[in-house]
């Protein structure tokens, strides 16, 4: 892995070069890119160019640090790999090994996607990694052709800019844009695992799928010895994203970052807590934050520096950053990570982002499901289920309008029935859910929220590393359920962090699955000292930013100023009566959820759904 914060081109030890790039797009049948730049100075290079395609990039700067870039040449290939590659000796190699036919795409493990130019025939191949965890869009009219990592540019650049509304009906059914949809009709999302091949005019020639979902449990492996290989290779992979360079670790009060500070410390095959390259920090909604206090004594029993944080007011003050970095793909107060954004940048070239670690391990609510009880139907209903939000106000009042002769819930149902074909070969109904939502939310919605840590730091994902994933698939489901293994692993070989509360029970995980007589008593008293003292509990990012004057006048800005575009969609009167509502009782109704996602789309419409400017 290079050392992040390096800004010079450098020479591999296997041919190839690295530096930084902040987005890139490629252009078929157009002269420049329209539409913005992720940074408000910045502007598109051209890094290479033929008869009818033109390769360009922006460079990195301050609010964007982009991604590492490996660029190889070959006699007949050219090939930038965007990202980094896990447990990689040589990556330009192991690139080479692809895109020459002498390897699959599914032996490359990381945080990446590549490009490639096949000079013989003028041919373009992108390839997406297992997970789609670095996204890039395509989208054309016929005679243009865009393919990017930055959704506005690729959508101006081959001029779509009509609203898709079914996209946007799973947008705030489901809080995340379903299958490959976008804001825009004609603008998609390139799916995981998956190789696209276009001619030099930027024709299709070609969509395959190189890797498919599986799931076949080792039944000679004993639980026991399930934990142990699980500690091994998570070991393996941990020390693998943490061997260099200035790394952040965030802590929280749950079991994920608890599990990556596990392989810190001072014991044989663990790595030294180095205060000079390793900072851990937390953030919580007060300065008696449970999570942060028990992401302090986690810190703390590993020697590692630490810095905790109270999220105070500054979603309207960093929207601008917040949009562009996420570019209207996720609820923008779910982007926490803005708020400590130089900070992180200070303090890390890299952060470890141990994201969906809850899902692989634990279970989906079918743990005690016997394979073949339960009906297709059955499963299609769970999985919509798990993917549910309370968009009821925005599908209504925004979606339904507009859909025409379509039912919302037909087309949700639709986007849940489609995901789910091909998964049909997995037995086992909970891990089949539990594909399906790696694929859907994960793909969608939580690699949305990555772009907030690149906006200071590269992210680096444990729990995408394919050879976890590749283990979680030989896991039996009741292994996992209820986080078993996952505290076993920690009871076992981290003791000392296995004895700090878990934020869930706020009991130690030596009481896991046992009653505690203690804790319900402290939760007793904390809670009738709050309701004594009159002191509310905050627990989400929404009640800190909207709930206070600053908040107030910000909603007031970006829902009800003249002239928004929000407003060809929703009138007034309908967003004063919510707000209003919303005044009176924050918590009833999921209203907090209802304006989040309001304002997220307001925020999308002005600074990039209009087309042309560049992002203020």
């Amino acid at each position: 892995m290079i050392d992040y914060p390096a800004q010079t081109l450098a020479a591999n030890k296997d041919g190839a070069a690295t530096s930084l790039i902040g987005d890139w797009l490629l252009t078929f049948g157009v002269e420049a890119p329209a539409g913005p730049t992720r940074l408000p100075a910045g502007t598109w290079a051209t890094d290479r160019q033929g008869r009818a395609w033109r390769l360009w990039r922006t460079p990195p700067g301050e609010g964007w640090r982009g991604a590492p870039l490996m660029t190889s040449v070959t006699t007949d290939w050219s090939i930038w790999l965007i990202g980094e590659l896990y447990g990689t000796a040589e990556p330009a190699a192991a690139a080479r090994d692809v895109v020459e036919g002498r390897a699959s795409a599914a032996s490359l493990n990381g945080h990446f996607l590549m490009l490639a130019w096949h000079a013989p025939v003028d041919e373009w191949h992108v390839w997406t990694n297992r997970h789609a965890t670095l996204h890039a869009y395509l989208a054309s009219d016929g005679a243009r052709t865009a393919v990017g990592g930055f959704m506005p540019a690729v959508a101006a650049t081959a001029g779509r800019d009509e609203l898709d509304w079914e996209g946007l009906t799973s947008f705030f059914g489901f809080g995340f844009f379903a299958g490959d949809r976008t804001h825009l009709q004609g603008v998609r999302i390139l799916r995981p695992a998956t190789h696209y091949r276009f001619d030099g005019r930027g024709r299709p020639l070609g969509e395959e799928r190189y890797w498919h979902w599986w799931h076949a449990p080792d039944e000679s492996r004993s639980y026991d010895e399930t934990v142990e290989a699980f500690a091994g290779l998570f070991g393996v992979v941990m020390r693998d994203l943490i061997a260099s360079g200035r790394i952040a670790i965030p802590i929280s009060g749950g079991l994920d970052s608890r599990s990556t500070v596990a392989i810190i410390g001072d014991q044989p095959g663990q790595v030294a807590p180095d205060n000079d390259r390793l900072w851990a920090y937390s953030y919580g909604y007060g300065a008696d934050s449970v999570e942060t206090r028990i992401a302090g004594q986690i810190a703390g029993r590993r020697g590692l520096r630490f810095d905790a944080f109270t999220i105070a007011p500054y979603l309207f003050d960093r929207l601008a950053q917040v949009t562009g970095s996420v570019e209207g793909f996720q609820d923008v107060t779910q982007a926490r990570q803005a708020f400590i954004g130089r900070e992180l940048r200070a303090n890390a070239g890299a952060v470890i982002a141990a994201h969906w670690g809850d899902v692989y391990l634990d279970d989906m609510g079918l743990a005690a499901t016997p394979p073949g009880s339960l009906s297709r139907e059955a499963i299609l209903e769970h999985a919509e289920h798990k993917l549910s939000k309370p968009g009821g106000w925005l599908i209504d009042t925004i979606c339904r309008p507009r859909l025409g002769d379509a039912d919302p819930a037909g087309v949700l149902r639709a986007f849940v029935t489609d995901g789910m074909a091909g998964l049909e070969n997995i037995e086992d109904a909970d891990f089949r859910v539990k594909a399906f939502k790696t694929e859907q939310w994960s793909a969608r919605w939580t690699t949305a929220s990555l772009r907030m840590y690149q906006a200071a730091a590269w992210p680096r994902l444990p729990f995408y590393d394919t050879r976890l994933a590749d283990f979680f698939a030989t896991v039996p489901t009741e292994f996992v359920a209820g986080r078993r293994l996952q505290i076993d692993y920690l009871k076992r070989y981290a003791p000392d962090l296995a004895a700090v509360p878990w934020q869930v029970t706020g009991s130690s995980l030596f009481k896991a699955g046992r009653p505690d007589p203690l804790a319900v008593v402290r939760r007793g008293v904390n809670k009738g000292l709050r309701v004594l003292s009159g002191r509310q509990v905050i627990e989400r990012n929404w009640e800190v930013q909207f709930l206070n004057e600053a908040g107030r006048r910000g909603l007031g800005q970006w829902l009800l100023r003249p002239g928004l575009r929000l407003h060809e969609f929703v009138e007034p009167r309908q967003v004063e009566a919510l707000l209003s509502a919303f005044y009176a009782s924050p918590l009833a109704a999921k209203r907090g959820y209802t304006v989040s996602m309001l304002l997220t789309f307001s925020a999308w419409l002005e600074m990039i759904g209009g087309g042309g400017a560049t992002l203020p």
